[in-house]
């Protein structure tokens, strides 16, 4: 039997934080990048400038305060998350925009949580991950992030 096949679009905004080589990512809990590492970030809230999502978000997920973050780049990709015992397929397109954090306090850093897709957070060293270890949003800015030279 053929799968039931949704299509679903979804907007963003992301947050990279970089400490002494590092990248600040989180461990999905749910949705088409469960078990992923992925940035910290969210969808806007109506009528929210996308720099104040990036530090909600990234307040919410993390614990961190931005002070300062300049736009770094934009991503699109199509995930696609099968739910098997349902004979569903979702498929969506993933949009954001993804900013570079250049002032935050990480005082507060929450490592672990459960809140809303995120199960805490974690600085990775940019040259221990792969491709296979994050969400393609995540990876893109890793490599992204890596051709700087930070």
């Amino acid at each position: 039997m053929n799968p039931v096949v949704t299509n679903k679009s979804h907007f963003g905004v992301y947050v990279i934080i970089l400490k002494n080589n590092a990248i600040l990512l989180v461990r999905k809990s749910r949705g088409p990048y469960t078990g992923k590492l992925d940035l910290p970030g969210g969808r806007p809230e109506h009528a929210e400038l996308p720099g104040k999502t990036a530090a909600r978000e990234v307040l919410e997920e993390t614990g961190i305060v931005i002070h300062k973050a300049l736009l770094f780049e934009h991503y699109a990709v199509i995930a696609q998350q099968s739910i098997a015992q349902e004979n569903k397929q979702e498929n969506m397109h993933h949009m954001g925009v993804v900013y570079l954090a250049i002032d935050y306090d990480d005082t507060n850093l929450i490592k672990e949580m459960d809140v809303e897709d995120s199960l805490g957070a974690q600085w990775y060293s940019l040259d221990s991950l792969t491709q296979k270890d994050c969400s393609p949003f995540a990876w893109y800015a890793v490599r992204d992030t890596k051709k700087l030279n930070v």
